[in-house]
């Protein structure tokens, strides 16, 4: 931490220009991540690194998601980088906010880069970008991920939209983004129950599935008709140039950032014309019936060069409570669920075959009810800043 000050203290000494302001950054806290200590760990450890390389900061404490949302839409201050003080929910109510604040006009959400600081209970995207540490590893990944902020190394992300099939005209629901995906299952159902076993200390990721696995409340049966279209690299059909522009439009660079080692930001694909790419087979629908334990589908969130895609696991058709619980407790360990067979997709429509009020859908581990909905993938359309090993 003194070694990042010092270095950090460098670029803050640099007088800056008459004619160019000062790097600003928002920051969205969520005061209650991290069992309540989010405020404190970001006031330690991030915020003087920020402040020591001359950045303008302004945070803002959230009540809950959908304030979290409607901070970023009314959101109306200049400001070159969000930052999400948070977990997972907190980071997908912002990309919703973003995505809803824009909805015209999504290549403009690539222009406001976002910084995930590694605050919540779960940080399930922010953990796949930071090193490997023996000790102290929350800190190191929290230092890391504010330099990656100071330095603008930038990643481009996918993101998917989750639209509900049976909507109300008169009052729609909004789609709502995530970053990781979109669970359902017996597992999901266990894992989000672990806090109610509190009082069990460590040993309550554990008991959950113990006290969880003979309960019929769960998600044991997730039948569904599931209709989705193949991967396709790009053509006609899907082009889109929002998504291949020239990379300067995305530059994040300040003036003081001549200081910085020259570092390589994500590029687009420029070479190949995709509007005159035939693919006969792009947004066809295929149809097929799933039976599983737990479902769940993911962002690959692979190089801009390799096929956008979702990924659907499916779980065992049945399984045993031993297994269950064993299952469960190495899902906790290593964050591995159980697959028996995996599908690749580009755009879904999901049919539950039952819709109860107590049961649920987890996206990015935020509970949402369980009704017919239409999942799109949106390919390269956050920027995020991501430390230097992973980008």
């Amino acid at each position: 931490m003194r070694q990042c000050c010092e270095d950090m203290a460098k670029y803050g000494d640099v007088s800056c220009p008459t004619n160019v302001k000062p790097r600003h950054v928002t920051v969205i806290l969520n005061p209650a991540a991290k069992k309540r200590k989010a405020k404190k760990l970001f006031q330690k450890y991030c915020e003087p690194l920020l402040h020591l390389a001359g950045i303008s900061v302004t945070i803002i404490d959230t009540q809950s998601g959908s304030h979290t949302r409607n901070v970023i839409t009314s959101l109306e201050t200049p400001t070159d980088a969000i930052i999400v003080a948070g977990g997972d929910g907190t980071l997908s109510d912002v990309v919703t906010g973003l995505m809803r604040k824009y909805e015209s006009n999504l290549h403009l959400v690539r222009q406001c880069p976002i910084g995930i600081l590694p605050l919540g209970n779960t940080n399930t995207i922010a953990s796949t970008f930071y090193r490997r540490y023996e000790n102290l590893i929350d800190i190191h990944h929290m230092i890391d991920a504010t330099m990656a902020v100071i330095k603008s190394n930038l990643k481009s992300i996918d993101t998917i939209e989750i639209k509900l099939l049976d909507n109300d005209t008169e009052n729609p629901i909004k789609p709502v983004y995530a970053v990781g995906g979109i669970e359902w299952g017996a597992w999901s159902d266990a894992h989000a129950r672990i806090d109610k076993y509190w009082y069990w200390g460590a040993l309550r990721k554990y008991v959950a599935y113990v006290f969880s696995g003979y309960k019929s409340d769960l998600n044991w049966n997730c039948n569904a008709v599931m209709k989705y279209t193949n991967p396709c690299k790009g053509c006609s059909s899907c082009y889109s140039k929002n998504f291949f522009r020239d990379q300067s439009m995305y530059s994040n660079r300040r003036w003081w950032h001549v200081f910085l080692p020259k570092r390589q930001t994500f590029k687009y694909d420029n070479h190949i014309d995709y509007s005159k790419v035939v693919n006969k087979d792009c947004g066809k629908f295929y149809e097929m019936f799933i039976s599983t334990t737990e479902l769940c589908i993911k962002t690959k969130n692979l190089p801009i060069q390799s096929t956008p895609s979702l990924k659907v696991n499916l779980g065992p058709e049945n399984i045993s409570y031993t297994a269950f619980v064993e299952k469960g407790w190495k899902r906790e360990k290593d964050n591995e669920l159980p697959i028996d067979s995996i599908l690749e997709a580009r755009d879904i429509e999901l049919h539950p075959e039952t819709t109860y009020k107590d049961r649920m859908f987890y996206i990015d581990h935020e509970e949402y009810e369980l009704k017919p909905i239409q999942i799109k993938l949106l390919p390269q359309s956050v920027t995020i800043f991501c430390p230097e090993t992973s980008s």
